[in-house]
């Protein structure tokens, strides 16, 4: 059950694909059926969770990509749908007699509650470093950058409780512990601290070069690889596409990411900042509310495709795109809007890999001074697999052993 955009399901869906692999194994997807299609390239079987207009409803929501509106946007998403995701996911297990095991992205709180009452083994993937919580690395949460490092730990102590209290369970705690109290179940405070990673296995799915964890995460952590997996590897790109690529110098690509919708302007601004620069530009966007007249524009292109071709690319900081541009050695520039964004446009400033770009008034100026620079390439393959191996292992674990 990936709960999230094309970046949280896409890595979930070639989990599956990997688990299948294994003699034995069945993967079934719990989502939205916008991502039907992509399921069926997996070769999984899918369960639909909502409707369409609920997912459309939830990534137009200008608050989701705002800084001070991302978690109460995320809230309201959560709120909507937590009942129904529980009441399918209790409706699949009721219809299955087979041994299973439950595989979710961060916020899947529906897996927890089936783990806590059925003690079904559990698995929680998380796909980038900012949804773990440290007093010796913590993550970048705003624009303003790194906190200071010679605060204290009790000042980071501190400070997360704070950011519980005031706004996480409030917001992220409120839709989870009124089904929690239907269900019987005392609340949970500060969910986002421990209670999230007592699972049978949690996943961080990216490599320790990207960030190694500090000795405070949980025990029983397996990191591996960034889970790249855009539809199918092998596929080609759009003859038109693959056209216009031969017919002139490599291009700036341009996304901002697939939950992106009701922002015209990032793309008017990415799209001047080229002009001025006399690069040519291509801009990749579901949403055709977002294409600027004259652009030359595509839906989706497999991006382990295009973006060694690609000169560039100025994307939002989502986890997806920066491990497919690390792996394409394609030089990133970085605008983040919200969550684990910020964090990663630090990682990847801080590798020599791109540009965090924080202010769009400078962003012809950073796009100039990334092309001119000479980005360090890493050695990137995907973890999937032995991500695949980390879960068929609790075939032979009792349930709830945790590794919080």
């Amino acid at each position: 059950m990936p709960m999230g955009s094309h970046g949280d399901v896409l890595p979930l869906l070639g989990l599956g694909r990997a688990l299948q692999q294994h003699p034995g194994w069945h993967a079934k997807a719990l989502i939205s059926p916008v991502f039907a299609q992509a399921a069926t390239a997996a070769g999984l079987e899918y369960r639909p969770l909502g409707t369409v207009e609920d997912y459309n409803r939830a990534q137009n929501d200008p608050g989701l990509h705002s800084f001070r509106g991302g978690a109460r946007a995320v809230s309201r998403v959560m709120e909507h749908l937590i009942r129904l995701c529980y009441r399918e996911l209790l409706d699949e297990l009721d219809s299955s007699p087979e041994p299973t095991v439950l595989i979710g992205t961060t916020l899947a709180f529906p897996l927890r509650l089936a783990q806590e009452l059925r003690g079904i083994p559990t698995v929680m993937a998380h796909l980038s470093p900012a949804v773990f919580r440290s007093n010796l690395k913590p993550p970048v949460l705003s624009p303003m950058g790194p906190l200071p490092s010679w605060l204290p730990p009790w000042a980071l102590r501190a400070m997360w409780w704070l950011a519980d209290k005031v706004m996480l369970d409030p917001l992220l705690g409120g839709p989870l512990n009124r089904l929690r109290a239907e269900l019987g179940l005392k609340p949970v405070p500060r969910i986002m601290d421990r209670w999230m990673h007592e699972v049978d296995l949690s996943l961080a799915l990216f490599p320790d070069w990207f960030f190694s964890p500090p000795t405070d995460w949980p025990s029983g952590l397996k990191q591996t690889g960034f889970p790249l997996w855009d539809i199918d590897s092998s596929q080609h790109l759009d003859p038109e596409l693959e056209e216009w690529l031969n017919q002139g110098e490599a291009p700036v690509v341009i996304t901002g990411g697939t939950a992106f919708a009701g922002r015209r302007k990032f793309y008017e601004e990415c799209l001047a900042a080229c002009a001025q620069l006399g690069r040519r530009a291509l801009v990749v966007t579901r949403h055709r509310s977002n294409m600027p007249e004259g652009a030359f524009a595509v839906e989706y292109a497999p991006f382990s495709q295009l973006l060694p071709r690609s000169s560039a690319i100025i994307h939002h900081g989502g986890i997806g795109t920066v491990a497919q541009a690390l792996a394409g050695g394609t030089p990133q520039l970085i605008l983040p809007q919200a969550h684990d964004q910020f964090d990663n446009a630090y990682l990847v400033e801080t590798l020599g890999a791109g540009r965090w770009c924080r202010r769009s008034s400078r962003l012809t100026r950073d796009l100039g001074q990334l092309l001119q620079m000479q980005c360090r390439r890493y050695p990137v393959s995907s973890g999937l697999a032995e991500a695949a191996r980390a879960v068929t292992s609790l075939a032979s674990l009792p349930p709830n052993s945790g590794c919080g």
